[in-house]
C-alpha cells in the first residue's frame, strides 16, 4: 500500500519544479528575442571590411561600428568596438552576427563597457559556412532602459 502523503509531496515538488521552469522561460525570452523599437536605416556607403562605419537613428543619435582585422574572416577571433553618440547609457550592448542567405544559428557577442564615453568592446567569432562567399549583417543591438535599438552593418566574407 502507497502512502497518499508521499504521493501528494512528489507530485507538489513536480508542479513546483514545472512552475520555476515556466517562470526562467517566460523571463529569459525577451533576452534571447528583444523586441527592437527602432531599426536604424543601412549606411550603403559603408563596407566595414575597409573603415568603422556609423548609421544614424531617425530619433537622434548614432553609432559607430569598428571590427578588426579588416579583412573579416570565419574562425578567427575578431576585435570589436561600438561607440554610441548622443544616445541614453545603455543597459547593454551587443553585436548579433547573422548570415544574410543561410541561418548560421545563434551567434551575439556582449560587449564591455569600455569607458563612460559611450565606448563598448569585446570579442567574437564567425562560424565557418559551406559556401566560399558569404553574406553578412552585424546588427548591434543597444538595449536602453525602455526600448532596444538595432543599427545594421554588412558586409563579405571570402575562403
Amino acid at each position: 500500500m502507497q502512502n497518499p502523503g508521499l504521493i501528494g509531496l512528489w507530485l507538489a515538488v513536480a508542479l513546483l519544479s514545472v512552475s520555476a521552469i515556466g517562470v526562467v522561460a517566460y523571463k529569459a525570452w525577451p533576452l534571447l528575442d528583444s523586441p527592437i523599437a527602432e531599426r536604424a536605416p543601412l549606411n550603403p556607403h559603408c563596407d566595414i571590411s575597409h573603415s568603422s562605419c556609423s548609421v544614424h537613428f531617425s530619433s537622434g543619435g548614432s553609432v559607430q561600428l569598428d571590427i578588426r582585422p579588416r579583412a573579416i574572416t570565419v574562425l578567427r577571433p575578431l576585435q570589436i568596438r561600438v561607440q554610441l553618440k548622443s544616445l541614453p547609457k545603455a543597459r547593454r550592448v551587443q553585436v548579433d552576427f547573422a548570415g544574410l542567405d543561410m541561418d548560421m544559428g545563434y551567434n551575439r557577442v556582449t560587449l564591455s563597457a569600455a569607458d563612460q564615453a559611450g565606448n563598448y568592446a569585446g570579442s567574437g567569432m564567425l562560424p565557418i559556412c559551406v559556401r566560399s562567399r558569404m553574406d553578412w549583417e552585424a546588427r548591434v543591438l543597444i538595449e536602453l532602459p525602455d526600448v532596444v535599438l538595432a543599427a545594421p552593418f554588412r558586409f563579405e566574407t571570402r575562403r
